[in-house]
């Protein structure tokens, strides 16, 4: 199953979602505008929402062969006939799912609403991108005894790509691989061979002159150390550069690092080019596979990956 909620990460869910949908069983997405938004164009293969169902836009699951998540016992009324449906228990996430001592009452509500078709099970565990969490295997043996007590021919779901790593044997009938798709590895795990799918470049739009002791940007806590050259780019932090970045990353030039000079603004950066007097048009590389990642960045901020990569907006340009 390829979790592509959120715009794929940032990447572009409808283009991903073509791209890999020969190589995979299901997609995954946070809500039904989401999984509508790919059934519309033409994917064809099996969508979990793993969002809370609505009132208002349950007549869309059944219409669009998009399979629900029961995550609560309300969510039985609100979900049309017809319908079909996953359940989801909390096995120590603590975000939604039935609490394992709610199996009996989720087997009678079954019986109770014969009329939608539950069609798989799963789980999501907490700390599987952590080496040296237990707490893993602690949910995996909690659901395991649950998943007992439910039809054998249940799709069951448990791994997310740091558990498909680290635990194998959990691996059920299918794993979720989110960040790792993309090319990162979750948390403090290595996962040798990932590439980052993403490089993400501009241009200077304009090259200045600076003279030595010259402030840039909002504050004027940056001081040109010596004359020479501010290159602009139009790229702020409305189109993903977090402001917390400010005068603490490097853009690359013809294979060459140079530091971003000042405070992040809305829609430019500035970035100081010594004495090289580059020409206005010169591409600008902001994130690559190799030398600067959003793991890059992610760690700069104290962060992760995802926040970096998801907060790309959609109307950036993206090419594949």
């Amino acid at each position: 199953m390829a979790v592509i909620k959120a715009n794929a990460y940032g990447h572009g869910a409808g283009e991903v979602a073509h791209k890999i949908a020969h190589q995979v069983d299901w997609f995954a997405v946070n809500d039904i505008d989401e999984a509508i938004e790919l059934r519309e164009s033409g994917i064809k293969t099996p969508i979990l929402d793993f969002g809370v169902p609505e009132i208002e836009m349950a007549s869309l699951y059944k219409k669009h062969d998009v399979t629900s998540t029961i995550s609560a016992t309300e969510h039985f009324d609100i979900l049309q006939s017809g319908t079909d449906y996953h359940l989801n228990f909390n096995t120590g996430m603590g975000r939604l799912g039935f609490r394992p001592e709610q199996v009996e009452e989720v087997l009678e509500l079954m019986k109770n609403y014969p009329s939608l078709n539950c069609t798989g099970i799963y789980s999501h565990l907490a700390t599987a991108d952590d080496p040296d969490s237990d707490k893993p295997n602690e949910q995996y043996q909690l659901f395991r005894k649950i998943r007992k007590l439910f039809d054998d021919r249940l799709l069951t779901h448990f791994c997310n790509t740091a558990g498909a790593i680290r635990c194998r044997e959990a691996s059920f009938d299918m794993v979720r691989l989110g960040i790792g798709i993309y090319g990162y590895a979750p948390g403090k795990l290595h996962i040798p061979g990932l590439q980052p799918a993403v490089t993400w470049r501009t241009r200077l739009v304009q090259v200045n002159c600076i003279k030595k002791g010259e402030t840039v940007s909002y504050g004027a806590s940056w001081r040109a150390p010596e004359d020479g050259f501010i290159g602009i780019i139009p790229v702020g932090y409305c189109d993903g550069i977090p402001r917390g970045l400010s005068g603490n990353f490097e853009v690359r030039i013809d294979g060459k690092e140079y530091p971003v000079a000042g405070r992040v603004t809305m829609n430019y950066c500035m970035i100081f080019l010594g004495q090289t007097p580059l020409e206005r048009g010169k591409e600008v590389t902001l994130l690559d596979d190799t030398y600067i990642t959003a793991g890059d960045w992610a760690e700069k901020m104290n962060t992760i990956p995802y926040e970096i990569l998801t907060g790309l907006p959609e109307n950036i340009p993206r090419r594949y």
